[in-house]
């Protein structure tokens, strides 16, 4: 994710930039809110909402 974004702003896709960076960022903050209102608190929360959004690269 971070190549696909360096390489857009290299290029000067500032537009597309900003709507992958976007999402990321939608994405990343409904893993958050989601491991918040599941009951992790503090550092915990960070971790499960890592997990959510790039667990995914782990079965490989």
């Amino acid at each position: 994710m971070t190549i696909a974004l360096v390489l857009l702003s290299w290029n000067g896709k500032l537009v597309a930039l900003g709507i992958v960076g976007g999402v990321l960022l939608l994405w990343f903050s409904a893993a958050l809110a989601w491991a918040y209102a599941d009951g992790d608190h503090g550092r915990h929360t960070l971790q499960r909402a890592y997990k959510g959004m790039f667990g995914w690269g782990d079965r490989f």
